[in-house]
């Protein structure tokens, strides 16, 4: 079921790009493109800022004991790494997106 999600969003996210990116998209199109792929790329941000810095321990409910603290994982296996490259990654692919379009808009405003 995650994986549809995935897929679907990974849809969407392509949609969004060809529209900004399309030659016949009026500039106010492009402009709605470009606002939704920043809002799609920060909230995948924050998802991975979520996912890659959490440091609780997953709790199986089936064993749960009363009053029983919780399980705190180790800071051996450091994500920090993943995180800032992955960040910077997704800025410079938007980054690439608005300098495309601008580029295009220059063009066909000539």
């Amino acid at each position: 079921m995650i994986f549809f999600g995935i897929l679907i969003g990974i849809i969407i996210m392509g949609g969004m790009v060809y529209l900004a990116l399309d030659k016949k998209s009026s500039f106010r199109l492009r402009l709605a493109a470009l606002g939704a792929l920043g809002i799609m790329i920060l909230t995948i941000i924050i998802c991975l800022i979520i996912v890659l810095t959490d440091n609780k321990v997953i709790v199986d409910e089936s064993i749960l004991i009363v009053g029983a603290p919780v399980e705190v994982k180790d800071d051996s296996d450091n994500n920090l790494f993943s995180l800032v490259f992955s960040i910077i990654f997704l800025l410079a692919l938007f980054g690439v997106i608005v300098f495309l379009v601008f580029r295009e808009h220059k063009k066909t405003n000539k």
